[in-house]
Parts: structure tokens; sequence; C-alpha cells
């Protein structure tokens, strides 16, 4: 085994026991300051969907209005061998999420992937019926260093159930995840991390007048992917869950 691979044979280890990875340079200098410049060209657009009470400024259409800037984050070269070696051709992205955070910003705990646990124990009411998990790729373009600005875990997050969740009582849910171990992940302009989604977590800039922006690539376990043979193409995905409530 070469350095290489026995870097991506170590780090898809560390993502599935510790449930995350930070990927140093995943993104060219070039890249990572063109991407800041049209996420801030977004914004000057008017084309964010809101800022919410923590100071985060969300943009959920970018990948539609811009598929040659965003494109090529879906499943870059420097991150597709851990989300591949993790999902393999079951990778489907979900969503592409990018953020400004303007000024003061300390995010509230939270999970992307709500539903995860909800989700695993009503899979085992059914004998058909799996269930998934989902993954996502957040990159940086701007140095979050100490006293800048970070990234934090609950440790070991993505192992237990936390607390208060079903249903949310937000309270007593940030408290649980206040009390318990943290990893904390300074990412630098250009790095990835990669995640478990439902791992709870918190980003939060240290000093206010920091500039901060990310774009977040959500991923999901999806069986009946693209390349599966099949007698019928699918109709897609919205409007064809006659289930789901």
């Amino acid at each position: 085994m070469n350095n290489s691979n026995r870097d991506v044979s170590e780090k898809l280890s560390q993502l599935e026991n510790e449930g995350y990875i930070l990927i140093e340079g995943a993104l060219s200098p070039q890249e990572t300051e063109y991407l800041r410049k049209r996420i801030n060209y977004a914004r000057e657009r008017g084309w964010e969907e809101g800022l919410n009470d923590v100071g985060n400024m969300w943009f959920d259409t970018l990948l539609d209005r811009e598929p040659e800037t965003y494109q090529p984050l879906v499943g870059h070269p420097n991150v597709r061998p851990y989300l591949e070696g993790m999902m393999g051709k079951q990778c489907q992205l979900r969503s592409l999420r990018a953020h400004i955070n303007p000024g003061p910003y300390l995010q509230e705990w939270h999970l992307d992937f709500y539903g995860y646990w909800h989700e695993k124990r009503e899979a085992e009411k059914y004998p058909y019926a799996v269930s998934t998990v989902s993954f996502n790729s957040t990159f940086y373009f701007q140095d979050n260093q100490v006293g800048d600005g970070h990234l934090k875990f609950v440790k070991n997050g993505h192992q237990i159930e936390p607390e208060h969740l079903y249903p949310v009582d937000r309270p007593k849910f940030e408290a649980w995840c206040e009390a318990q171990e943290h990893v904390v992940l300074h990412p630098m302009a250009g790095d990835c991390v990669i995640f478990m989604n439902h791992m709870p977590h918190q980003g939060a800039k240290e000093r206010d007048d920091m500039e901060r922006s990310n774009v977040v690539c959500h991923y999901q376990v999806t069986p009946m992917h693209d390349a599966v043979h099949y007698v019928s193409r699918p109709r897609g995905y919205i409007g064809t869950f006659p289930f789901a409530d």
C-alpha cells in the first residue's frame, strides 16, 4: 500500500470511528478565492434565503443559478475518496447550501439529520425497510484560526443518541450537548470537513469582524442509484414517497 492509499485508508477509519475528518487543502488557493468571491456576489445579488437569529445567512439555489461554479464541489476529486469510500455508488447529493456569517455568529447546537435515530427505529418495524446515513462535506473559504472561528463536535456524537431530541426540547438538548466532551476544529481556507450528519455540532466566530463563509454539500445513502439495472426510469425524488407524512 503506497502512502496515498494508506492516508485514505486511515482517514476512512477515522471517519467511521470518530464521525469526522479534516481534509487540509482540499481546494487550491485559486478555487478557494474564486468561490469566496462568487458567494459574496450571491449576497450582493440578494440570493440568500434569509438571515437567522444566530447570525447565519444561507443560500439554497446557487447550484441551480451557477452550476459551472458550484457543480465542481459535488464529489470534488479531493473529497471523493472519502465519500465514495463510505457510500460507494449509493452516494447521492441531497442538497448544496452556502453560508455567510456577516456579523456575530454562534450557531445553536444541532444535527443536520435530526431524524437519524427515529428513522433507524422505524426501519426496524418493517422487513424490507432500510435505515440510512448521510454525510456532508463543508468547504471553508477563510482561515478559522484559534481566536477567529471554529467548528465544534460532541465527541463520538455519531454513536450516542442525544437526550431531549424526540420531541426536541431545545434548551435541554443544548444543555446536554454542552455537558459532553467536545472536539474543536479550526479549518483553514481551502480545507474541507467531512462528517456524519447526525453528529451534534456547532460553528462559531470567535472574532465578530472576521469574514466567514462556507459551502455544505449534503449526501445521503440511496440504494436505488442511477446505475441500478432496472426495467424503467425513476420518476425522481419529490412526490414519490406515498407513505411519508
